[in-house]
């Protein structure tokens, strides 16, 4: 018995010397940055296994359960070079304590966007740029368009205000406003089906604020089978998640014009792997622009939740959106010189960078309501661009263990709102516009101003002009999408991803236009005017008799996508990769479209029992069905590329890849059969690309050719669609000199109308040259003061396809300095357009009439200098 026992007590003290040898340590440690502050939110991993922790609030991190070896320790964050250290376990705890290094530009970043797999910069064989809190911070957008025109190859036309801008993405033609060709996204899922719905744009859905964690955009390459109708190129707005613990409250407010905003946001792990990041704005405003009223009133609120699970993550999401804001559409301007070596200038009265056709006098827009059989109408114009969604998503992402992955997101946007600016349709003399006026709506009576004692129209500068009121009620622009994928590592080498995009978009849209009479002035005092006995309240017409009372409209349809997609992932040697994929798009259309009028005549508006006037010649849509729709399309995208490492710190790249993008339903004509008569327009495009590290920075090189085929079709009265090709280059650089950064681009393109009566001319609003630089320098013991500087210009181009008037090159400057005045507490200047640089981004016409020795014109321009001052807190 006593033997036995002392075999038991042999066996567990051996027992117990094993477990010693194979004993399991902790690494642990904290990240700061060169000034000493501790980093939060830094990913350390041993590289090569599943182990790894993400540093907290006070930069400290811990991997528990370490068995002995030597192990690559590799800590990654964004804007930071990556910290690589070799570290020896041998039964005892370790501590790792170490500083991470700026970096303009990292080509270590995992990109997730328009990717097959995530794979960081240096491997992947795509055109990507990033943009983090910093460097959206210093570009201080007011808008989308603000922000994406500092990405490389991208032409935003952002002087709209805040939505409807046009996108012109390496040569692909704007080709009817918005961007047809170019996806915008928020966390993975595209804003619309579509980026040019009329009056519905994507960024219209889209506000800038402190909720985002970083920006990737993604020129050409994999777009055309990552994303639906976006083959041009894809922006992802990522949001923050909170699984570092931290948040920021701060306030701005117009120096030099009347602007109050408040932003805040807030993260932080609960516990048991829950974190989560609330953030919005809320603000009012008369806007850069002087207008006469608050233009910009409203706000948003987003939220996420995640739940992280030991081989995954749950996240769910929330957003709130209710913004109004003033849109800037063509205005009147003085046309000096000839249409070669034009200069757009100030009118008598109206400072074409500072005014707008908006008016305190200019308040309420009535018309005929095609969604109820022509019931009236009555909206308030001070509305403007006011999107309304409610969104609710979620997303997830599990490891299943035999290299086998899946992940999957889905959101469902409740979007509604409406969009009301007023339009400049002609410019001239009192006496030219009055009788333009009065000839097409058949009006009667003496020209008056139609406030106060109502006296004889004689504006000073002896201008006036026809507006006619873009009134669009966007009752359902409601859509559902999910992408779901799986993955499955096959070989060390090789892996293939499996995935279904599926969506379905509604388009519930009504246009209501109608007409005013309007003095040329700024200051946001223009005086209406009224034919006296005939005109109400400055609006001669309930549609617009000018243009023949063409457009009321309604559009009802829904838009059902299916689209099967797989990608295959191949490391061919140790440098050398290939990814490629594709795409089959399903498309069904169903609904109806009533263009309009479907019927015109006597109205009584009033409901006085009296036909007057004005009511004689109403532009109406009828309760009928209207044109049916019912159309079914496919087809088939596919990209691939080749991605060489020249070494650790330089890749060439080479890519081939053709899409294609459906059109929205407003943007086409449909026959009888319910057919449309261009179902998608195609786009190949060839890329080839270098990436340099370079020894303070990164240097990005890419050329490109693509190919663009669109189909004839006709749009609100006017016939599109052509051929068009373009070949250029872009260079994108970060670089870093102590407390001096510099980041910047400049993009090339030739690009030309392949076909049609202007063949061999550039493509409307298509520019040589595109470029902005950004330089910022950063002093005090803590790097907490910065004064920055944005250059962002553009070389001339073309008002229209015929090229008969230039739109003159320019460059505006933007200056950035922030001051910190505590730990966390800082005090920010921004100073938009400093120069007060008049920059032409849309001509409507070649001229309305002569003025004096020059010419009258309706365009838009850049706004004028706009100063903020931001107190902000973060903790």
């Amino acid at each position: 018995m006593n033997t036995i026992k002392t075999k038991w007590s042999v066996l567990f003290l051996l027992l117990f010397s094993i477990t010693g040898m194979v004993a399991q340590s902790t690494i642990s440690g904290t990240v700061k940055d060169q000034t000493g502050e501790p980093l939060g939110g830094v990913n350390v991993i041993l590289n090569g296994t599943t182990k790894g922790s993400v540093s907290d609030f006070d930069g400290n991190f811990s991997i528990t359960n370490v068995e002995n070896g030597t192990y690559d320790l590799k800590a990654t964050f964004l804007g930071y070079k990556t910290f690589s250290k070799s570290i020896t376990v041998n039964g005892a705890d370790v501590t790792v304590d170490f500083t991470m290094q700026e970096d303009a530009a990292s080509l270590d970043e995992v990109v997730v966007t328009g990717v097959v797999n995530p794979k960081s910069k240096i491997e992947s064989s795509v055109s990507v740029s990033t943009m983090d809190v910093k460097l959206i911070e210093q570009a201080s957008p007011r808008s989308a368009g603000e922000l994406f025109r500092n990405v490389p190859g991208i032409r935003a036309e952002s002087s709209g205000g805040e939505g409807n801008a046009n996108f012109n993405v390496r040569g692909v033609p704007v080709s009817s406003g918005g961007s047809r060709y170019f996806q915008i996204q928020e966390d993975g899922l595209p804003l619309n089906l579509f980026g040019d719905t009329s009056f519905g744009n994507s960024d219209n859905f889209l506000r800038i604020d402190s909720n985002i964690s970083r920006v990737e955009a993604i020129r050409g390459g994999s777009a055309s089978t990552q994303t639906s109708n976006g083959p041009a190129g894809i922006i992802n707005m990522i949001s923050k998640t909170g699984r570092t613990e931290g948040g920021s409250i701060g306030a701005t407010y117009g120096l030099d014009f009347q602007s109050s905003r408040l932003d805040f946001e807030y993260g932080t792990p609960i516990g048991d792997g829950l974190f989560y990041h609330i953030g919005g704005f809320m603000r009012t405003g008369e806007g850069p622009r002087d207008i006469g009223y608050q233009g910009n009133k409203g706000g948003q609120i987003k939220a996420n939740l995640t739940k992280e699970f030991k081989n995954g993550y749950v996240r769910t999401y929330f957003k709130f959106l209710n913004d109004k804001s003033v849109m800037y559409l063509p205005m009147p301007m003085l046309l000096k010189g000839d249409n070669a070596n034009p200069k757009f200038a100030n009118l008598p009265g109206f400072d074409i960078t500072n005014d707008a056709v908006q008016s305190a006098y200019l308040q309420q827009s009535a018309g005929t309501s095609p969604f109820n059989g022509g019931g009236t109408h009555v909206n308030d114009v001070r509305n403007g661009n006011n999107p309304k969604s409610t969104a609710i998503g979620a997303e997830f992402s599990f490891d299943l263990g035999d290299d086998w992955k899946v992940n999957g997101k889905a959101r469902y946007s409740n979007n509604s709102g409406e969009w009301v600016a007023p339009f400049t349709a002609a410019v001239g003399t009192v006496s030219e516009i009055e009788t333009t006026a009065r000839t097409a709506a058949n009006a009667t009576g003496a020209l008056v101003y139609s406030d106060g004692n109502r006296e004889a129209f004689n504006p000073d500068n002896g201008l006036a002009q026809i507006i006619h009121m873009f009134d669009v009620t966007i009752d359902d622009l409601s859509n559902f999408f999910s992408d779901v994928k799986i993955s499955k590592k096959l070989t060390d080498n090789i892996g293939v991803t499996a995935g279904l995009f599926s969506a379905t978009q509604n388009t519930k849209i009504g246009w209501q236009w109608s007409s005013f009479l309007s003095e040329v002035k700024g200051g946001g005092q223009a005086r209406l005017a009224d034919f006296d006995g005939f005109s109400r309240n400055g609006q001669y017409s309930y549609g617009t008799p000018v243009w023949g009372n063409c457009c009321q409209r309604k559009y009802n349809t829904v838009h059902n996508v299916n689209s099967p997609y797989v990608g295959l992932d191949a490391d061919i040697t140790d440098k050398l990769n290939f990814d490629g994929s594709i795409r089959f798009e399903n498309v069904k259309v169903t609904g109806n479209i009533q263009g309009g009028p479907t019927s015109q005549g006597n109205y009584d508006y009033d409901g006085d029992g009296v036909i007057q006037g004005i009511e004689e010649s109403v532009p109406v849509i009828t309760g009928n069905a209207g044109q049916i729709v019912n159309d079914k399309y496919n087809f088939v995208s596919y990209s691939a590329g080749l991605n060489y490492k020249l070494n650790e710190g330089a890749a060439v790249f080479a890519r081939y890849s053709s899409g294609a993008s459906g059109r929205a339903a407003d943007r086409n004509n449909y026959g009888l059969d319910g057919k449309a008569d261009v179902q998608y327009d195609e786009l190949s495009q060839l890329e080839v690309g270098y990436k340099k590290r370079l020894k303070n920075g990164i240097l990005n090189l890419t050329g490109f050719m693509s190919k663009t085929e669109e189909g004839l079709s006709n749009e609100l009265n006017r016939t599109v669609g052509n051929s068009f090709k373009a070949v250029g280059i872009e260079a994108e650089t970060g670089l870093t000199y102590g407390n001096f950064d510099i980041n910047g681009s400049v993009t090339w393109t030739k690009a030309e109308i392949d076909g049609g009566a202007n063949k061999g001319n550039t493509p409307r609003r298509q520019a040589d040259f595109v470029y902005n630089v950004s330089p910022t320098y950063s002093y005090g013991k803590t790097k907490q003061h910065i004064l920055g500087l944005s250059v962002l210009g553009t070389s001339k181009s073309y008002a229209q396809d015929d090229n008969a008037l230039v739109m003159p090159a320019y460059a505006y400057f933007n200056l950035f300095a922030k001051i910190g005045l505590t730990e966390g507490l800082s005090l920010g200047f921004n100073v938009n357009n400093l120069f007060d640089t008049v920059g032409i981004t849309e001509v409507e016409g070649n001229g309305d009439g002569a003025f004096g020795s020059d010419r009258l014109v309706r365009a838009r321009s850049i706004s004028g200098r706009s100063t903020t001052m931001s107190l902000q807190y973060k903790f």
